[in-house]
C-alpha cells in the first residue's frame, strides 16, 4: 500500500478475489436461507492412480449370413449344412468358395456358443437363442484402464467422475507404488464408476481379468465448506468448492456427505482449523456449553427465528411480483436504492456480505470498528476495499480501533505492519478517518446511505454438532443485524467519538500553521464535522471554526499589510523619479481599491493597515503625473483629494440598502422571510451597517423571543472571548452564527427558554462573511 498515490491513474486491473469470498458467494448461492456457514477447510483427496490390463466381453453385431443361420434355425429348431445353404441361396455342394463362407459363419457362431451340433444336424443353444432375439454376439477384447483408489476411504468408488474436466490438474508422483492386492470383485466396483467402457453391467460391458500394470500416488486439491441449519443445529453438511472450475462440486458433495465418517473425520478438521486461526473460536464441553448457551443475546434468537421463518415462507406459493411489491411500505426512498439485509451472518457470510458493502451497495459511509487491526485482514482484504472505495471523494471510509486492555499480553492493538498502511490512507485521502478508542471489545460496521442507517454487531453463539460419536459445540461469532432507531444512535455516538479526537488533532494542525499557510488552507475533515447536525459536535468545532476564521483573517491582514508597504515603497520612489504615467497611476489606484474592498468585505479595522491605505491615498494624489508632451498644456479634469478617496471604495449600495430595508421592514410570516431576515441581518452586521449593540437588544431579541415558531434551533453558547456570547440560529438549511456579542447574564437566562436543537436529517449550509452576500442576492433579485 505504499504505492497508493501512483495507483490511482492506473488502468483498473481485474484482481483475483481472495479463495474465501469466492468460496462464500458459490456457498451462499446454494444453501438454504435457514443454514449458517460453519467454516472451510482445503482438502486434499489422496489416491492411488492404478493401471490395469483389462480383458472384457463386450456385445458385438452379428452379421448379415450369421442372423440368417440363427433365423433358419430359429424358426426350423433344426437343420443340417446343406440345407441352411440352399435356404440362403448358397451352392455348398459344388461351389467351394460358397461352401467356405457358409463354414466360417457356422463355426463363428460355435465359436461363442450359439450353435450346438454337427453338419447333418445342428440347434441354437439357449445363448444362441438370446443372441438370435438381440442381433448380436458376444466380442473379447482387451484394453489397459485406470481407476483411482482412495487408500483411506475405499468406499468412495467415483474419484475420477467427481474430477471431471480437471484430470489435468491432479497432482501426481513419479515414483510408482506397490500393487494394492485388489480382487476382481473390487476393480470391477471401481471401474463400472470410473472405467465404464472395461466395465458396465447394464450395457453387458463385463470385466473378465485385470492384471496390475502401474500405480502413482497422486492427490487433489479442493475446498469443503460446512453449513448448518438453524432450525435443527445437528443438521450439518458439507458444500465442495473446486478452485479450478471456481464453482461447488456437487457430486463430490453428495459423496462427502453421503460417506458419514468420513464427512465426521473432515468437520472435526475443520473445528481444529478454525480454533488454530481465530482464537474466539472455542471448543466447549460440560457445564461451558450450558453457560455459553446463556449467554445467547435475544437479538441472535431473534434473528434465528427470522430466518427460519423466511425459509418455511419460501416454500409456500409465491406471491405476483405485483402483489409483492404493493405489499411493501411506501419508503421515501427508491426501493431500489435501499438496502435489503438478512437478519444474521456467520462469518464467510458476512466476509461476503462486506465485499457487496463496498462494491455493490454504493454507500456514503462505512464504518468499521473492531478492537484489533491485524496485517493479514487488513493488508490483505480490507486495505484494498477501503482504498478503491476512497477513490470516490464523495464517499468516506471510518476506522475505529481499541487501546489495549489493562491485563493485555503486550501485544499492539494494531500489528506494525498494517499501520503504514493506515497512515498513507489518512495522508492521501481526506475522506478517510481512523481512530483509537478507549478499550472496548464490540465489533461493530455501520453502512450509510442517504437516510438509511444499517448497523451489523458481532456476539457469540453456541453451534453444535455431531461429530462421530461425540457431541462437540463449537463457540464462536456471528453478526446481527440491529434495529434502525438502535443504528441511528449507534451512528450518532460514534459521530461524537471521532469528533472529540479530530477536534483536537485539527485544532493542533491550525494551531501549528505558518500564518502564510492559511491562504489556500482546505481540510475536508473539519467541512465534514461542520455539518453534523449535533449539538455536542457543534460545540467542538465551533471554537475551532472561530480559531480558523480568526488565522485566516490573520493571514489576511498580513498580505494586505505587505502589498500596502510595497505599493507606498514604490509611490515614494516614483515621487522621486519624477511621477508616474497615467497608465501606471490607474494601475496602483485599481490595486488600492482591491485592497480596500478586502479590507470592508472582511470586516478588517485594523488601525495600522488604515492608517497605510489612507495615506497612500494621499500619496497616489501627490504623485506628479508624467506627459508625453511636457512643453504642452493638457486641460485635466479637477478632482478633489477627498472624491477620488471615496471613488477608491465601490460600496455596492443597492445591496446594502437591499439588506437595511429588510431588518427594518415588514416583520416576518414564514421560514422563507425568516432566513431572508436573518440573511440580511448577519450582513449588515459583518459590514458595519448596525452597531452591536443593535444587534443585540433590537434585532436578535425580536427574532429570539417572537419567532421561535419559525426557527428550526437556536443555541446561545459561550464565546472563545470570556464574557461574550455566541448566538447560533438555524432556519431551513442555514446555520446563521453571531459571534462575540455582549449582553447581561440575566438575558442569557431569560432566552434560555427559547434554546431548541434541530432534529432535522438535512444537512446544513454555515453562512459566512464570504457566503452571505451571494444568499442574499438571490432574495433580492
Amino acid at each position: 500500500m505504499s504505492k497508493i498515490k501512483n495507483k490511482k491513474n492506473a488502468a483498473p486491473q481485474k484482481v483475483l478475489e481472495p479463495i474465501g469470498t469466492r468460496i462464500a458467494k458459490a456457498v451462499f448461492e446454494e444453501k438454504k436461507i435457514s443454514e449458517r456457514i460453519f467454516g472451510y477447510i482445503s482438502y486434499d483427496i489422496n489416491f492411488v492412480k492404478a493401471t490395469y490390463a483389462g480383458k472384457t466381453q463386450r456385445p458385438a453385431k452379428i452379421t448379415s449370413l450369421e442372423k440368417g443361420i440363427v433365423g433358419i434355425l430359429l424358426i426350423d429348431e433344426t437343420s443340417s449344412f446343406e440345407k441352411i445353404g440352399l435356404i440362403l441361396g448358397l451352392d455348398v455342394v459344388n461351389d467351394k468358395a460358397e461352401q467356405s463362407i457358409l463354414r466360417t459363419a457356422i463355426e463363428t457362431l460355435r465359436g461363442f456358443n450359439a450353435i450346438e451340433g454337427d453338419d447333418s444336424c445342428m440347434a441354437l443353444t439357449d445363448a444362441g437363442r438370446t443372441y438370435a432375439e438381440r442381433g448380436e454376439r458376444p466380442d473379447t477384447y482387451t484394453k489397459s484402464f485406470d481407476i483411482y483408489i482412495d487408500k483411506s476411504h475405499l468406499s468412495w468408488l467415483n474419484i475420477k467422475n467427481c474430477i471431471g474436466d480437471y484430470l489435468s490438474k491432479i497432482n501426481e508422483v513419479n515414483t510408482p507404488c506397490d500393487d494394492l492386492n485388489l480382487s476382481l470383485e473390487q476393480i470391477k466396483q471401481y471401474a463400472e464408476c470410473q472405467a465404464q467402457d472395461v466395465h458396465f453391467p447394464q450395457n453387458r460391458y463385463i470385466l473378465e481379468s485385470a492384471i496390475w500394470k502401474e500405480g502413482h500416488e497422486a492427490s487433489y486439491k479442493v475446498y469443503v465448506c460446512f453449513v448448518q441449519s438453524i432450525a435443527s443445529s445437528e443438521e450439518v453438511r458439507a458444500l465442495v468448492f473446486d478452485e479450478n472450475s471456481n464453482a461447488l462440486n456437487p457430486i463430490m458433495s453428495e459423496q462427502i456427505n453421503s460417506n458419514p465418517e468420513l464427512l465426521a473425520e473432515l468437520l472435526e478438521n475443520c473445528i481444529k482449523f478454525e480454533c488454530e486461526i481465530d482464537k474466539e473460536t472455542i471448543v466447549l464441553e460440560g457445564d461451558a456449553v450450558e453457560t455459553a448457551k446463556s449467554e445467547i443475546s435475544e437479538d441472535i434468537k431473534e434473528a434465528e427465528k427470522q430466518l427460519v421463518l423466511e425459509e418455511e415462507n419460501a416454500h409456500k406459493a409465491s406471491l405476483s411480483d405485483t402483489s409483492a411489491d404493493s405489499s411493501q411500505p411506501t419508503n421515501t426512498t427508491n426501493d431500489k436504492e435501499r438496502l435489503h439485509k438478512k437478519a444474521l451472518y456467520d462469518s464467510l457470510s458476512f466476509e461476503l456480505e462486506l465485499h457487496k458493502i463496498f462494491n455493490e451497495d454504493d454507500p456514503d459511509e462505512v464504518w468499521l470498528i473492531s478492537p484489533w487491526i491485524r496485517k493479514g485482514a487488513f493488508m490483505h482484504d480490507r486495505g484494498p476495499l477501503i482504498e478503491n472505495f476512497l477513490k470516490d471523494e464523495n464517499k468516506r471510509v471510518f476506522i475505529a480501533y481499541s487501546e489495549p486492555a489493562l491485563n493485555n499480553d503486550g501485544k499492539p492493538m494494531m500489528d506494525e505492519e498494517a499501520e503504514p498502511g493506515i497512515k498513507l490512507l489518512d495522508e492521501q485521502y481526506p475522506n478517510f478517518f481512523y481512530v483509537q478508542l478507549p478499550e472496548f471489545h464490540l465489533k461493530n460496521v455501520i453502512e450509510v446511505k442517504g437516510d438509511q442507517k444499517i448497523l451489523f454487531s458481532g456476539s457469540f453463539n453456541v453451534l453444535s454438532f455431531s461429530v462421530s460419536e461425540e457431541q462437540k459445540h463449537v463457540r464462536r461469532e456471528e453478526m446481527t443485524l440491529a434495529h434502525h432507531t438502535v443504528a441511528k444512535n449507534k451512528y450518532a455516538d460514534f459521530q461524537l467519538e471521532f469528533a472529540e479526537i479530530y477536534a483536537s488533532r485539527i485544532r493542533k494542525e491550525i494551531e501549528n500553521l505558518e500564518v502564510t499557510s492559511f491562504s489556500n488552507y482546505k481540510n475536508e475533515r473539519l467541512d465534514y464535522f461542520l455539518n453534523i447536525d449535533h449539538p455536542e459536535v457543534h460545540k467542538l468545532f465551533s471554537p475551532i471554526e472561530d480559531l480558523l476564521e480568526e488565522k485566516i483573517l490573520g493571514c489576511l491582514k498580513e498580505k494586505l499589510y505587505k502589498n500596502l508597504a510595497k505599493i507606498g515603497q514604490e509611490l515614494v520612489v516614483a515621487s522621486n523619479m519624477g511621477g508616474l504615467n497615467i497608465k501606471d497611476k490607474k494601475r496602483y489606484k485599481t490595486s488600492l481599491e482591491s485592497i480596500s474592498k478586502e479590507l470592508l468585505y472582511n470586516s478588517i479595522d485594523d488601525p495600522s493597515t488604515m492608517e497605510l491605505l489612507e495615506n497612500n491615498l494621499l500619496l497616489i494624489d501627490a504623485v506628479p503625473e508624467k506627459k508625453i508632451f511636457p512643453g504642452k498644456v493638457q486641460k485635466a479634469r479637477q478632482i478633489t483629494n477627498n472624491n477620488k478617496r471615496n471613488n477608491v471604495v465601490a460600496v455596492n449600495s443597492s445591496i446594502n440598502d437591499f439588506a437595511t430595508s429588510v431588518i427594518d421592514g415588514p416583520n416576518p410570516q414564514n421560514k422563507d422571510e425568516l432566513d431572508k431576515h436573518l440573511l440580511a441581518l448577519f450582513y449588515c452586521s459583518t459590514r458595519r451597517l448596525i452597531n452591536k449593540n443593535a444587534l443585540v437588544h433590537t434585532y436578535l431579541k425580536n427574532y429570539v423571543v417572537n419567532y421561535s415558531r419559525l426557527y428550526d434551533g437556536l443555541m446561545i453558547e459561550s464565546s472563545s472571548n470570556e464574557g461574550l456570547y455566541d448566538i447560533t440560529f438555524i432556519v431551513s438549511n442555514h446555520s446563521f452564527k453571531f459571534r462575540n456579542l455582549m449582553f447581561s447574564a440575566s438575558l442569557r437566562e431569560k432566552w434560555s427558554s427559547f434554546i431548541k436543537y434541530n432534529n432535522t436529517e438535512r444537512r446544513l449550509t454555515f453562512v459566512t462573511t464570504q457566503s452571505v452576500e451571494s444568499l442574499l442576492t438571490k432574495y433580492k433579485d
